[in-house]
């Protein structure tokens, strides 16, 4: 009977110290930050362009809402007497905003139950924001991400990449515990009016050499505009093998964007849903199904924990 009591005991220690482990830690995973999602990254519930005091009020009042997806750009705050540019939350065009970076991270600080992803729309914004991460890096205990749109996309996209290597430099002397979000710009949706379109092999390849080049070290997610993501399979599967182990990929996608749901449900099962993030919007949630993915993820995580017990069981015995 001892034996059978000191056996749950570790097994209830073992949960516990899973679930609390990354509380102290540094930027810790999404997967060890949020344990009840048992692996299933397609559970991540997202809140998108928090770039307002009122859009980021309203996202850390919701108890759903586990990573804030905001966007970082130079300009000014249009409350303040200062015409001081600096960086600020806002999507371009805006170059103004009531929430500054600095003011975004320490509200996040006070609440320390969600994670940020943090877009920088330039090189110059993101050099302006490193001395803001390395102060308070030391107490970003939740999920942190550090994205940029570092090539040039695919249906001749005509946005102008962040460049690579200084963003790659800057990331991992600034903040090398964060997790590197890196993908295309892309040209795409209702307003080039372009709904067809695909990442090729040359995108892939020219991906995994930056990442080889750069010698990158942090954990990587590749972030894929839907529409495109669900007509490159066999591209994206190749991105995934070639890059380092734990590497994910992130499905966004913009309204009104067309996506073909069934394709898009194929590559996140066969890609596999501990390798897929989804933050996309409601319409394309309805056209995904996922039953098979997020019934085998638990069932898995379910007969791992059955297997541990019997093995801890039969040790003792």
């Amino acid at each position: 009977m001892e034996r059978i009591t000191l056996a749950f005991t570790l097994i209830f220690c073992a949960t516990f110290y899973a679930r609390t482990a990354g509380s102290t830690t540094i930027s810790p995973s999404v997967k060890d930050f949020f344990p009840d999602i048992h692996g299933n990254l397609t559970k991540v519930e997202w809140a998108h362009a928090v770039n307002s005091k009122e859009d980021l009020e309203n996202a850390l009042a919701s108890s759903n809402i586990m990573m804030l997806e905001a966007d970082v750009v130079l300009g000014t705050l249009n409350d303040s007497s200062s015409k001081d540019i600096i960086p600020i939350m806002g999507h371009p065009p805006a170059n103004t905003s009531d929430l500054s970076l600095e003011d975004f991270l320490n509200t996040v600080l006070n609440d320390t139950k969600r994670g940020v992803k943090l877009d920088f729309k330039t090189i110059e914004v993101f050099d302006a924001s490193k001395s803001i991460l390395a102060k308070v890096r030391d107490n970003m205990t939740f999920p942190v991400w550090l994205n940029a749109d570092i090539l040039r996309g695919p249906v001749e996209a005509t946005g102008t990449p962040v460049d690579a290597k200084k963003f790659l430099t800057g990331a991992a002397e600034t903040f090398p515990q964060s997790t590197l979000s890196i993908g295309w710009t892309t040209r795409y949706g209702t307003e080039p009016n372009v709904t067809e379109g695909s990442y090729s092999a040359d995108d892939i390849a020219a991906m995994l050499d930056v990442v080889k080049s750069n010698d990158v070290k942090q954990p990587l997610t590749y972030p894929v505009r839907a529409g495109m993501a669900a007509n490159s399979l066999t591209e994206l599967q190749n991105l995934i093998s070639g890059s380092p182990n734990g590497s994910t990929l992130t499905i966004w996608s913009h309204e009104g964007d067309e996506v073909d749901g069934d394709k898009l449900s194929d590559l996140i099962l066969k890609v596999g849903v501990d390798k897929v993030y989804v933050d996309v919007p409601d319409d394309v949630w309805q056209e995904i199904n996922l039953d098979s993915g997020a019934s085998g993820m638990k069932m898995g995580a379910m007969a791992f924990g059955a297997m541990l017990a019997a093995v801890i069981l039969i040790r003792l015995f």
